[in-house]
């Protein structure tokens, strides 16, 4: 311990004594952490820079052009080198700043060659060592490096932040004046305006048990056990995410529902010569040849987001289902909506477990000669192999996945919060900790 990090934490202990309780437990010697020399002093850990090494001062007030101009408050993610507190409480900037720490461990580290004691003693700072994993605080500044160094215990709250600040480059495609998108809207306007609303599906579901099927890599640990369930006279509702459903027909599955809603699902993903008798809840993105070509019954519903506004204003009768990035939020808002108070969650993991991306399709590509299938799963393929994110799996092991993935689990997670009058489970130990479900055996 030095004598800069007894001066820091003496102040600590005063003001936030359950934060010092925690930075006392942290080890530091055992980080792999160097001093970096340039126009500046930074420190690296894991090879990250901590701030710039160029010019340390330019860097924090671009972290604080980030805030609205009017803002005299806001929360600050992650730590760096200290050097956002000292600027903005010292030029007056903010009045307040509640500074929310991603891994307790580097900031002893930091706390230990730096003296933070001047913001530290400042009225307007809070401190705050386990922030909330289920929302943000805003407005507020993201240090990105903190980001990459997260704690296992912060990884849902660094999700959460990476979301936010990916999701207007990810929503460029999900605009609701985008040309593309309002051509396949009034391509399925005929269907849409003629098929049922998905709550007609009512009269048809009695249970109230529903198994939730997504295309995740432990599905395949399911087959044999779903083909068992699925032939039963009385049994779970089954309701399956599109990407899913070839695997579970070449099983000998047959799902009583399957949810689609993505553009780009096209004919090789769907053997649609074997949909008869399997219920199609269906949003107006779809293609229309899958629309048209479906053997079974057909349902549709809208979205919950803003691409479906103005649908929801010329077809008020339309039921919309929750939609955030992935058509397993649909599909369990669907079983929650028909009445189900237990959900099973199948396949549902959000992370590459077994080195895959999908249940099926590698192994399925492997034997066809399908070139369009091959293609398909060697880019799922690459980015299991690029992967840059990881999860915490049911048995507390790091999971390699990808951005993406993330934002929809925890979507997920946020959905199931709200839902306090379902129980959800989930099947399988090596997908991603769903917060809000419990494990348990199909």
């Amino acid at each position: 311990m030095t004598e800069l990090f007894q001066a820091n934490f003496n102040i600590i202990k005063q003001r936030w004594p359950e934060a010092a309780e925690i930075l006392q437990r942290q080890q530091i010697e055992n980080i792999d952490a160097a001093l970096v020399s340039g126009a500046n002093q930074t420190i690296s850990v894991n090879g990250i820079q901590l701030s710039s090494r160029h010019n340390r001062l330019a860097e924090a007030q671009l972290f604080l052009s980030t805030l609205p101009t009017s803002a005299t408050q806001a929360t600050m993610y992650g730590f760096g080198m200290g050097d956002v507190p000292y600027i903005a409480l010292d030029e007056a900037r903010l009045t307040k700043l509640t500074i929310c720490i991603l891994n307790p461990a580097i900031f002893a580290l930091v706390l230990s060659y730096t003296d933070h004691t001047p913001w530290l003693q400042h009225s307007g700072v809070e401190l705050d060592l386990q922030p909330s994993q289920m929302q943000l605080k805003k407005p507020y500044i993201a240090i990105t490096p903190d980001l990459e160094l997260v704690s296992d215990d912060n990884a849902r709250l660094r999700d959460l932040l990476q979301y936010e600040l990916n999701r207007e480059h990810a929503n460029r495609r999900h605009r609701a004046d985008d040309t593309a998108i309002i051509e396949r809207f009034e391509a399925n306007k005929e269907a849409f305006e003629q098929d049922p609303d998905v709550m007609a599906l009512k009269s048809r579901v009695t249970q109230d048990k529903a198994i939730v099927i997504a295309s995740g890599p432990s599905l395949e640990e399911h087959y044999e056990r779903l083909a068992e369930i699925s032939v039963r006279s009385q049994r779970p509702v089954i309701v399956t995410v599109d990407t899913a459903l070839h695997g579970l027909l070449h099983h000998g599955i047959k799902p009583d529902i399957v949810v689609a809603i993505d553009s780009l699902i096209s004919e090789y993903h769907l053997p649609l010569q074997q949909t008869t008798g399997i219920s199609l809840v269906y949003q107006p993105r779809l293609r229309p040849e899958i629309i048209q070509q479906w053997q079974g019954p057909r349902y549709n519903a809208l979205g919950h987001s803003h691409l479906y506004d103005k649908q929801a204003e010329t077809y008020p009768e339309k039921t919309r289902l929750y939609t955030n990035g992935s058509v397993l939020h649909p599909a369990v808002d669907l079983a929650v909506k028909l009445g189900c108070k237990e959900i099973t969650l199948c396949g549902a993991d959000f992370c590459f477990c077994n080195n895959k991306s999908h249940a099926f399709w590698q192994d399925f590509a492997a034997t066809s000669s399908d070139e369009q299938t091959k293609a398909w799963t060697t880019n799922l393929q690459k980015s299991v192999n690029e992967s840059g994110h990881w999860v915490i799996n049911g048995v507390g092991e790091k999971v390699a996945t990808s951005l993406n993935l993330c934002a929809y689990l925890r979507n997920l997670e946020n959905y199931i919060a709200k839902a306090s009058h379902v129980k959800f489970y989930r099947s399988s130990l090596a997908g991603a900790d769903i917060l809000g479900t419990q494990f348990k055996e199909l």
